[in-house]
């Protein structure tokens, strides 16, 4: 019995290996076709969203508006702060030591130079001058005695009834009767000092802020016990920045405002930086002698003016940098540059710029915070 095989039954294998062949081939290409469309719709998207950032960014830089400042002239005013003191101040106390017995003036005396303040117990040198005035008297007759006995030993000499020992030796006499009598008188005026030193006058007139609690303690040679003040005029000491310090110079009418506004003169501008506040020291001179004076100790606000006008460049008050106090931004070839300035503030706040910026130069009138250095902007005129 022999067995047969189908024909159907023979091609049926390799036909079905194709057809799955067939479909895995499609579904590969199918597969790809749909990775290639979300790539493609990946990248479409990240352009639209590049050019939607780049839109608004350019549509942003767009809305910077600039100026170019305004040539004018500014007459210096220099504002300046400071603080007020006496002309001139002194610690008085005695030269000399001893018991305080007297105190002549009290707290808010007004005193004229060489008024009297106070005195010290001066009883022993008072005893002591005493003795050396009498020490004087008895020099000045032993000087009058042998200047006697000289003229005698001198007749006798011309008549050469004496020796020539005898009237070297009256001359002698003569010569250290002086010379006793010169140290007895420097005793006396010592003498006379000491008790002179036992009262203490005011050096200069002015205003007395501190005398002693009391009398009888004993006081150091030195020892400073009262103080005045000359307030008829106040000593400004104030500092201006470098920059503003060629505005300055002596004699320069300076006005300090407050309460009472009154004027004086620049005496002096000291041409070296403070170490400490890298600013330049000057002083100025204000009479103190008004019906309403000025109070010394008082920290003011002053103006410096006069002097050369001073070529500026006007900006709007909103040109400064928010947060900073002496820049602006400057675009130059589509990039901001910040700029520091010197200026002076004009009518409304406008900026007189003195240095910094060209005349050509221009400036964002209103800065974003967010502008940094080297960023590009696209600008359009104010």
């Amino acid at each position: 019995m022999s067995t047969s095989t189908s024909p159907q039954t023979q091609t049926s294998g390799p036909r079905g290996k194709g057809v799955a062949a067939s479909i895995a081939l499609i579904g590969t290409v199918g597969l790809a076709l749909l990775i290639g469309v979300r790539v493609k719709e990946a990248l479409a998207a990240r352009a639209a969203l590049g050019e939607q950032m780049a839109s608004s960014t350019q549509a942003t830089v767009k809305t910077e508006k600039v100026v170019r400042g305004t040539p004018s002239t500014w007459k210096a005013v220099v504002p300046v702060t400071g603080t007020l003191g006496p002309i001139q101040m002194a610690d008085v106390g005695f030269k000399t030591g001893g018991r305080l017995a007297r105190i002549a003036v009290k707290e808010g005396d007004v005193v004229h130079a060489g008024h009297m303040l106070g005195s010290l117990d001066v009883a022993e040198a008072t005893a002591q001058l005493a003795a050396a005035r009498a020490g004087v008297r008895s020099a000045e007759i032993g000087l009058a005695l042998a200047e006697d006995g000289l003229k005698r030993v001198a007749a006798l000499f011309a008549t050469n009834s004496t020796s020539e020992a005898d009237h070297h030796m009256a001359t002698q006499k003569v010569e250290l009767a002086k010379a006793d009598l010169e140290r007895v008188r420097a005793q006396a005026e010592l003498a006379a000092m000491m008790v002179g030193n036992g009262s203490l006058s005011a050096p200069f007139s002015g205003l007395v802020t501190r005398v002693p609690s009391g009398i009888g303690r004993i006081v150091g040679p030195g020892e400073p016990l009262f103080h005045i003040e000359d307030t008829s005029t106040l000593k400004l000491s104030a500092s201006v920045s470098e920059t503003d310090a060629h505005l300055v110079d002596v004699n320069q009418e300076i006005l300090v405002e407050g309460l009472v506004s009154t004027t004086g003169k620049v005496r002096a501008v000291l041409r070296s930086l403070d170490p400490a506040t890298r600013r330049v020291p000057l002083i100025a001179e204000i009479a103190n002698d008004g019906d309403s004076p000025l109070i010394s100790g008082a920290f003011v606000r002053a103006s410096i003016r006069g002097g050369d006008e001073v070529k500026t460049l006007s900006l709007p008050a909103t040109a400064l940098r928010p947060g900073s106090q002496d820049e602006v931004i400057v675009v130059r070839t589509g990039k901001a540059h910040v700029v520091k300035v010197q200026f002076a503030s004009g009518d409304g706040g406008t900026l007189l710029v003195r240095e910094g910026l060209a005349p050509t130069d221009d400036v964002l009138v209103a800065p974003k915070p967010e502008i940094k250095d080297g960023d590009a902007v696209s600008t359009t005129a104010g």
